[in-house]
């Protein structure tokens, strides 16, 4: 059994489901191994984080995260909020190297010889905190959280080469989805600028009720993707307003943190846009891998 936080986990195997892509064109377009600088619009998107094994294992997940930056352009840097940085207040990266937190235990030793060395870079952190600043938001640097494996998970798939800043920014105690749709709202002017939003979470996540890797997703997990899928339609946060009156909520969610990063990467996203699912597939039975695009 291995442990994330407070919670149980096991790894039973692997899932072989296919993956699937969708293309989008954002930021720095690469040619031939270099880089050729253009001004255009990034997305917002929400990134399914899994379990740390995510960065080690072959699944129809990880597959999907390798294949984001060989299909799309190249952000001029990365703004991620995760499920596992809750704290008093609103919290941001403070210019430097940011160090890879393995913030788990009883994980494989390869988990733990990881090391992701992004940089926040010092203009852009800048920039994000006068843009917060700006909005009403009072921010506080922080030089010690780095990134947890919300964040550099997905990353280290997405771009093993960590060439591209890193801002991570924390998750409030007493976030709601429309104070989290409002967070990303205030961001969402950065995209014009190249910066690529992530909000790291899962749309279902139970790990008491995890069941052996390639297990079909029961009728409670898809049903709620299913609900929140009508939601993200419809357009409106609004929707969102009763988190507890959603079908199943509690038995997906017995902690709501892995759902709202969800609400902050929609919020950044383009209004007048439907959201695209660039790729959904199930590990352990309850932890849905879903990805969507909320636009430029």
């Amino acid at each position: 059994m291995f442990t994330i936080r407070e919670h149980a986990f096991s790894d039973p195997g692997i899932n072989k489901d296919a993956c699937q892509a969708y293309v989008h064109p954002v930021g720095t377009k690469r040619m031939n191994g270099a880089s050729e600088m253009q001004e255009a619009k990034t997305p917002s998107v929400f990134f399914a984080h899994g379990a740390p094994t995510l960065a080690l294992e072959d699944t129809a997940a990880s597959r999907f995260l390798k294949s984001f930056a060989d299909v799309t352009s190249t952000p001029k840097a990365i703004v991620i909020l995760s499920a596992h940085w809750e704290t008093p207040g609103l919290r941001l990266s403070a210019p430097g190297r940011l160090r890879t937190y393995h913030d788990f235990q009883g994980f494989p030793k390869a988990l733990y010889d990881i090391d992701y060395p992004a940089i926040a870079d010092e203009d852009q952190v800048d920039e994000v905190a006068r843009l917060l600043e700006n909005q009403g938001h009072d921010v506080i640097l922080d030089s010690e959280w780095g990134l947890d494996h919300g964040a550099w998970v997905p990353l280290s798939l997405a771009y093993p080469e960590a060439d591209i800043p890193v801002i991570a920014l924390s998750l409030p105690f007493g976030s709601t989805p429309a104070t989290l749709f409002k967070l990303g709202r205030d961001l969402a002017p950065l995209k014009t600028k190249g910066y690529l939003i992530v909000g790291s979470g899962s749309t279902t996540h139970n790990l008491r009720r995890i069941a052996p890797q390639g297990s079909p997703a029961p009728d409670w997990v898809s049903g709620f993707d299913n609900w929140l899928d009508q939601g993200l339609a419809a357009g409106s946060i609004e929707y969102f307003e009763d988190l507890e009156a959603a079908p199943d909520f509690r038995k997906n969610h017995p902690t709501e943190e892995h759902l709202l990063p969800l609400f902050f990467a929609f919020g950044a996203g383009e209004p007048k846009t439907r959201p695209k699912l660039l790729h959904r597939s199930y590990e352990y039975g309850s932890i849905s891998m879903s990805y969507f695009d909320f636009g430029t």
